[in-house]
């Protein structure tokens, strides 16, 4: 067996026999001695494992000049000088691996003892564009830390090893596991990681479920009939993913046949994801795999949509333009599935984690294994019942991006006015926002509103906000009338979303206030959680609430009857106190939200005589100005909405008496144009603020709060989904 010298700070040298599975006789190129410059071996030779000092073995390790390591070229290079060093990891650790760093630790028992070498190494800039055998995904050039941990257990006579015994197995054993053989060759309870930046690689195939979001346009309907939409369903596609970011590889010998490999993810660091989607079969321009399995997912008769497509005339170039804005859209919302659950609160599980079991692998098996430890994990990141014979997946966020608060949406803008998705999309457009990856099938002159100036088929994220805010408000009224029919299952969704590129704690507690509002966390967690960094990083936030019919109806009318003025304006002022809280800076607009005489009183005198009112007298003309702004959106909601249900209640008592009326009956005509005018009036006032959180809270408050809802946020300190 080959060997190598170890020398102590006073320079005693003792020799080290390699194992078999020794990296340092596979690996490192010419390296024959190594310099433990805080030890010396006398004071080590004869003391048991578990009487030394915790910190009197760590030693940083010199190494007398430039290292490679690789098998044929150079593909990792430890420098001159001190790199690494050695440490002991006992019960009184705890674990293995600190969980404010990596996830999963290994916890260390009573009777067992870690001894862990460590070494710094640069990923030689050569390995840009090619695999090698320690190229672990890391990118060329950047600086990687590998690391080799020798389990020590008490022996039948209760004893350990002595001190220097340890570490020259520690040494000579050590690990990198950098193909299949040095797994194999691994002893029990070794654990051997490599840490650096780069890119994990995975894809494969899978059902994505669809959320279908039925809207009025502005330019509102004359048809009466039935919707032909379902949600619900599930678009078939192929997926793959680039992760770019810090992460750890590690191998963890639980048995002589068996070891457990996974990949964690660096706490607290920003990841890149890269994803893109692929719909359809063939792939090939104008294929019309793709539009059908969409239909299928959001039709409920996809294949007289289908037919109609195909008899409306849309050309090659259409159907290749719709495929690409889906596959865009999907690509979007993957993206942001695999951030949230690469960074999603509480998670302390490998990003993937896989138990492989050396004796019942075959050819495929070994070959998904090396290709995997280069940080392509194709062939592993599959369902269970895809992976070869001898590996099994422990976990993987493959499988959670496709649960079901992962969902892709789909808006559809303008569907009461022309009923069927094929008429929709025929004299329509399909477009997608950047930034939640939702897709919008809208009509052509709503498409014009909210379009994005520098991109094709891509919508404004702030038009689009203010017209999805205006759709909301006008279907809710227009659902509630029954004059379009539809599948129960069918939902209006109210959403709001909110990114930054860098988030403080008061931006940070903005956003979870919503969590709180919809009863989603409690104030003390909400607290809690804000209080885990001053700086949070790079974040999305995004919320929504879901209405049915029997809601709908219940946010318009009691008993048939429509609700007064002061109800919505009580909703309203509730939000609002929901959303500035008592001892924030902007607490002053809680005094009318929570004051009753207060806003009697702004009501009675008009905005013009506010500053005369006494309780507002001590407001600066900026605060005023801001409660004023509160005022005239609340009290604009609330006369609007009363509005709306006067209308709608009109229309619905004659629906009632007239079960068999004729559309052309004049009456029916005047109450439905009445409707219409009503509704039209509502869009074109719609305020900005209705888009924002208050919105949204305000329309929850009116249904008393039954909405269905959700929230989720996403950030590198802190990622949360919740629902009810």
């Amino acid at each position: 067996m080959p060997s190598i010298k170890l020398t102590d700070q006073v320079g005693v040298d003792v020799e080290v026999e390699l194992k078999e599975n020794s990296a340092i006789a596979k690996y490192l190129k010419d390296l024959s001695k190594l310099k433990l410059s805080k030890l010396q071996f006398e004071d080590l030779k004869n003391i048991p494992l578990d009487q030394v000092p915790l910190k009197t073995l760590e030693t940083g390790i010199t190494f007398e000049q430039p290292i490679g390591l690789g098998v044929d070229d150079t593909e990792l290079t430890i420098a001159a000088g001190v790199s690494g060093g050695l440490k002991l990891l006992s019960a009184k650790d705890k674990q293995l691996f600190d969980t404010e760093v990596f996830g999963d630790p290994i916890t260390i028992r009573d009777d067992q003892i870690y001894v862990g070498a460590q070494a710094t190494a640069k990923v030689s800039s050569e390995l840009t564009n090619k695999s090698g055998d320690l190229s672990f995904g890391f990118t060329a050039g950047s600086q990687v830390s590998l690391a080799s941990y020798r389990l020590f257990e008490r022996t039948g006579n209760g004893a350990f090893p002595s001190c220097l015994n340890a570490v020259k197995e520690t040494i000579g054993a050590f690990v990198i596991p950098g193909d299949l053989q040095d797994l194999v060759l691994m002893d029990r309870g070794t654990v051997a990681t490599v840490e650096g930046s780069g890119t994990i690689k995975f894809s494969g195939g899978m059902n994505l479920l669809t959320v279908v979001n039925p809207l009025v346009a502005a330019d509102l309907p004359d048809p009466i009939g039935t919707l032909k939409l379902a949600s619900g369903g599930a678009i078939k596609i192929g997926a793959s993913f680039e992760i770019e970011g810090a992460y750890q590889l590690r191998v963890h010998k639980v048995s002589e046949e068996k070891a457990h490999l996974g990949y964690y993810k660096k706490k607290g660091t920003e990841f890149g994801v890269k994803a893109s989607a692929s719909v359809g079969l063939s792939g090939g321009i104008g294929d019309f795999d793709s539009i059908e399995m969409v239909l299928k997912a959001i039709s409920s008769d996809p294949k007289v949509d289908a037919e109609e497509l195909k008899k409306g005339g849309l050309t090659d170039a259409q159907v290749e333009s719709i495929k690409k804005v889906v596959e865009a859209g999907i690509s979007r919302k993957l993206e942001l599935a695999a951030a949230f659950e690469l960074s999603s609160q509480g998670t302390s599980e490998a990003a993937f984690l896989f138990e492989v079991e050396f004796a019942k692998l075959n050819e495929v098996g070994r070959a998904a294994v090396h290709q995997a430890l280069d940080g392509d994990l194709t062939r592993l990141a599959v369902a269970s019942s895809d992976l070869p014979p001898g590996i099994s997946l422990v976990r993987s966020i493959f499988t959670e991006v496709q649960k079901e608060k992962h969902t892709v949406k789909l808006n559809l803008l303008g569907i009461y006015n022309f009923i069927s998705v094929s008429t929709l999309i025929l004299k329509g457009t399909v477009m997608f926002e950047p930034r939640t990856g939702e897709i919008i099938i809208t009509d052509k002159a709503t498409a014009s509103r909210i379009a994005a100036s520098m991109f094709n088929f891509a919508a404004d994220a702030e038009k689009l906000r203010k017209v999805l805010a205006e759709s909301v408000l006008i279907t809710a009224a227009y659902r509630c009338s029954k004059l379009v029919t539809h599948q129960p299952e069918l939902q209006i969704v109210h959403s709001y979303i909110e990114m930054h590129s860098k988030t403080n704690q008061t931006v940070m507690k903005d956003n979870l206030d919503v969590f709180e509002s919809l009863g989603l966390m409690t104030k003390s967690e909400k607290e809690q959680l804000v209080g885990l960094a001053s700086q949070f990083g790079r974040t999305m936030f995004y919320a929504e609430t879901s209405y049915d019919d029997r809601l709908v109806n219940d946010l318009f009318l009691k008993n048939g009857a429509p609700r007064r003025s002061e109800e919505y304006e009580e909703a309203g002022r509730q939000a609002l106190a929901l959303l500035v809280q008592s001892g924030e800076a902007e607490q002053f607009r809680r005094l009318p939200a929570r004051d009753d005489s207060l806003w009697q009183e702004m009501k009675l005198v008009g905005q013009p005589s506010f500053r005369f009112i006494e309780k507002l007298k001590v407001l600066s003309a900026t605060q005023l100005g801001a409660v004023t702004s509160d005022y005239s959106v609340i009290v604009w909601w609330a006369e609007a909405m009363e509005e709306m249900s006067k209308n709608l209640a009109a229309i619905r008592q004659f629906l009632a008496a007239n079960p068999t009326t004729d559309p052309e009956n004049n009456t029916f005509k005047s109450l439905r144009k009445k409707l219409a005018s009503k509704l039209r009036e509502v869009a074109s006032t719609t305020k900005s603020e209705f888009g924002d959180p208050w919105g949204l809270l305000a329309m929850d408050q009116c249904s008393g709060g039954k909405a269905a809802a959700k929230a989720l946020i996403t950030s590198p300190q802190l990622s949360i989904f919740r629902q009810r």
